[in-house]
C-alpha cells in the first residue's frame, strides 16, 4: 500500500498542502507576536523572534516526504537510499540557513561565529558530495547481482517496518513537541531543537535496518567488495546519525565525514580492478 505509485502522489500532494499550510500559521504567529497581539513569553524566540524563521515550517514538511521517498528507495536500491540520507542532511542544513539568517537581521552578530556560517558551509560542501555521489552512480556500469527471493523478500519487510515507524515517529514526536510547546512558557527547558526531533530515533531505527540488511546480503552476494561497499554505507548512516547529538563545527564536520565515507565506497567498489575481479 504504501509503495504504491497512487499512495506516492497522493502522499506528495498531502505533504505539499500540510507544507503551505504550516507555513501560513507559522508567518501568522510570528507577525502578530511583531504587533504584540500575544505574549512572546509563550513562543521561543528562535522560532518566532523573526519572519525568516517561518520559512522553517515548509522545509519541515518537504523533509518529511523525502524520508518517505528513502524508505520507497531502500526497497530498489541501496545506493539510491543512501543518497536519499544525504539529501535530507543537506535540507536540514539549508532549513537552518533561513532559522540563522534571520536571527542575524535582529541584532549585529559576527557572521564568522554565527551558526549561519557553520550551517551554510555544511550545506555547501554537503551538496557537492551529493553531487559526486550521483554522478559516480550515473556513470556506472550496471551490474547484476543474483539475490535469493527470501532476501528480496527481507528488504520489503523491512521497508514496510520502517514505513510504518515512520509515520507513527512523526506523529508522534510532532505531538510531543507541540505538547511542550504549549508549555514552554512555565519551562522552557522542556522544548527540544526542533531541528533534531524525529531524526535522532529514526536513523537510530535506520541504522540497525541497515545492519540487518547488510548481514543477510552477506549470503545473498559473493562479491566482497559489495559487501564492503554496504558496510561503508552503514558506517555512513551512523555517523548521520551521531551528527544529531553534536553542535557546533563538530556537527557539521562528522556529516561531512559520513557524507564522504558514502561517496569513497561508492567510488572506489566501481573501480574496474573490483569489477573484473567480481566477474571472475
Amino acid at each position: 500500500m504504501f509503495f504504491t505509485p497512487t499512495f506516492k502522489s497522493r502522499f506528495e500532494l498531502l505533504t505539499l498542502y500540510f507544507g503551505v499550510s504550516t507555513f501560513i500559521v507559522h508567518a501568522s504567529l510570528i507577525f502578530l507576536l511583531k504587533w504584540e497581539w500575544l505574549s512572546p513569553q509563550y513562543f521561543p524566540k528562535n522560532l518566532f523572534g523573526n519572519p525568516f524563521s517561518a520559512l522553517f515550517s515548509p522545509f519541515s514538511s518537504l523533509l518529511v516526504y523525502e524520508v518517505y521517498l528513502l524508505i520507497y528507495y531502500l526497497r530498489k536500491s541501496y545506493t539510491k537510499s543512501i543518497s536519499k540520507q544525504l539529501e535530507i542532511m543537506a535540507l536540514i542544513l539549508l532549513r537552518n540557513c533561513f532559522k540563522d539568517a534571520g536571527a542575524l537581521t535582529e541584532a549585529p552578530n559576527l557572521l564568522l561565529k554565527s551558526e549561519l556560517i557553520k550551517d551554510l558551509s555544511g550545506f555547501v560542501v554537503l551538496m557537492l558530495l551529493v553531487w559526486a555521489f550521483h554522478h559516480i552512480d550515473a556513470s556506472r556500469t550496471e551490474h547484476k547481482y543474483a539475490l535469493s527471493e527470501r532476501f528480496v523478500r527481507l528488504k520489503d519487510q523491512m521497508a514496510s517496518l520502517l514505513m510504518v515507524v515512520f509515520f507513527g515517529l512523526s506523529i508522534y514526536s510532532f505531538s510531543s513537541w507541540m505538547i511542550d510547546l504549549f508549555r514552554y512558557a512555565a519551562n522552557p527547558t522542556i522544548l527540544d531543537d526542533p531541528s533534531h526531533i524525529f531524526y535522532k530515533e529514526f536513523f537510530t531505527l535506520l541504522t540497525f535496518v541497515d545492519v540487518i540488511l547488510l548481514l543477510s546480503s552477506a549470503k545473498n552476494l559473493k562479491n566482497t567488495v559489495l559487501i564492503i561497499r554496504n558496510s561503508g554505507y552503514v558506517l555512513a548512516t551512523f555517523l548521520i546519525r551521531i551528527s544529531f547529538s553534536l553542535l557546533g563545527w563538530e556537527r557539521i564536520v562528522i556529516l561531512v565525514l559520513g557524507a564522504s565515507i558514502a561517496v569513497f565506497m561508492l567510488w572506489i567498489s566501481r573501480r574496474s580492478v573490483f569489477l573484473e575481479a567480481a566477474e571472475d
